[in-house]
């Protein structure tokens, strides 16, 4: 696996956080993961308890509000309110993970192509530096992305942080892109602008179709959404050309959030989040 907090887009962020894990894993101390109860906490909790169970760590999982009674020794994660970046109280061994903006790619212009640097992604990068070979941390990995597809810049703009961080991770092996015609097992049944027969029937003649009869039947596909605003362009062509598959997977990482969203309906937003973040632990996928 590449080195993640080497690259380029986590430069602002490196040195916090490569001084914080140095402090928080050299004691023996327990670690408390903190998070609010959504996906974007399940999503970030995940590769960090992945890594501190390949290391056999100790730690603590806490959902839900976060308030200001945090105990020595954590790792916060936050997605909610104003805070932005990684800082470190050193006094208290405290790491706080936020959101920030980051440039990802370079314009031929010369000018930097900004996007959401997640706590997801950041997350994933705190994993690999706890445990660089670890299995759950390898296990896990596909899931780096998922912090830039759920989040809403994906329907605004082109997002630079996600196309970087699919690159390196399809580069690494970790993950394959590949048309939603190719997917073993694609969930469309959230997706009303795709008819599931007439992607099965695709499907089936996609090897014996030329380039132009591939785009020309992808389009018949999704002509539904042409008409409307939802989904956006930018995201509509990530799903129906750009899937995201990781080995041993059926199921495209898209279909899998989309399908998970609904265990927030019926059930404890902690709840729900624990069962999230135990999921991938326990399979690699929703």
């Amino acid at each position: 696996m590449r080195d993640l907090i080497s690259v380029d887009l986590f430069s602002d962020v490196e040195d916090v956080i490569r001084n914080a894990i140095s402090r928080l894993t050299v004691q023996g101390d327990r670690i408390s993961l903190l998070s609010d109860a959504n996906l974007p906490g399940a999503l970030s909790i995940a590769p960090i308890e992945a890594s501190l169970i390949d290391c056999k760590k100790p730690y603590r999982r806490r959902i839900g509000r976060i308030d200001d009674n945090i105990p020595r020794n954590s790792i916060i994660i936050q997605n909610n309110g104003g805070a932005k970046g990684v800082t470190w109280d050193d006094e208290k061994n405290i790491l706080s993970i936020s959101e920030t903006m980051s440039p990802a790619l370079t314009g031929h212009l010369g000018d930097d192509k900004l996007g959401p640097l997640t706590t997801v992604a950041i997350c994933h990068s705190i994993a690999q530096l706890i445990s660089p070979s670890g299995k759950l941390v390898r296990k896990t990995r596909p899931w780096a992305l998922s912090g830039n597809w759920i989040h809403a810049c994906m329907d605004m703009t082109y997002d630079p942080v996600y196309v970087l961080l699919k690159e390196i991770l399809t580069i690494e092996g970790s993950i394959r892109v590949i048309p939603l015609t190719e997917v073993p097992d694609p969930n469309v049944d959230t997706l009303d602008f795709v008819d599931g027969n007439s992607l099965r029937e695709i499907s089936d003649r996609w090897e014996s179709m030329g380039e132009e009869g591939r785009a020309r039947s992808i389009s018949h596909l999704c002509r539904g959404a042409l008409d409307s605003s939802n989904p956006s362009t930018s995201r509509l062509e990530e799903i129906v050309w750009n899937c995201v598959l990781a080995p041993g997977w059926e199921i495209d990482l898209a279909s899998q959030i989309r399908a998970s969203s609904a265990i927030w309906k019926n059930k404890d937003p902690k709840i729900a989040t624990s069962e999230i973040i135990d999921k991938i632990l326990r399979d690699g996928r929703l």
